[in-house]
């Protein structure tokens, strides 16, 4: 398929169920039992992440370098928290999404985010010379 299929313009979207391990307490004690931070930014780069994949020829991947949250709502236990992310931009190898995220009662962030494709055989082996170095 190749990288070329990715138009800007493309959706995805993907959902998770808010749970104890997304928790802000489960990252900070004493912070409330919501949909975290960290939690909604995982979601959006899962969610591009793996569309991107689909499109990937074999020996590619692609790595996030960029991510830009603005999380403007909490999300109690039980509720589906869906992230849509727009393909923006392409240039080259990198590719910029603007992204939105809901849980099902109102928008609880939004932001940006780059990813890139990369070969895999050579990102594994920068980071096993990498390894190597702290031998």
């Amino acid at each position: 398929m190749g990288i070329e299929a990715m138009r800007v313009g493309a959706v995805a979207r993907g959902s998770v169920r808010c749970a104890p391990e997304h928790f802000a307490s489960a990252i900070v004690a004493g912070t409330p039992e919501v949909f975290s931070t960290p939690a909604l930014g995982a979601l959006v780069e899962k969610t591009a992440a793996e569309w991107m994949a689909e499109h990937l020829d074999a020996g590619q991947m692609t790595v996030g370098s960029e991510i830009v949250i603005h999380h403007t709502a909490a999300t109690p236990e039980g509720m589906e928290v869906t992230a849509e992310v727009r393909l923006v931009a392409v240039d080259g190898r990198r590719f910029d999404f603007e992204w939105t995220a809901h849980d099902g009662v109102e928008q609880v962030g939004h932001g940006t985010h780059q990813r890139f494709v990369v070969d895999r055989a050579r990102f594994e082996g920068r980071l096993a010379g990498k390894r190597e170095g702290q031998r």
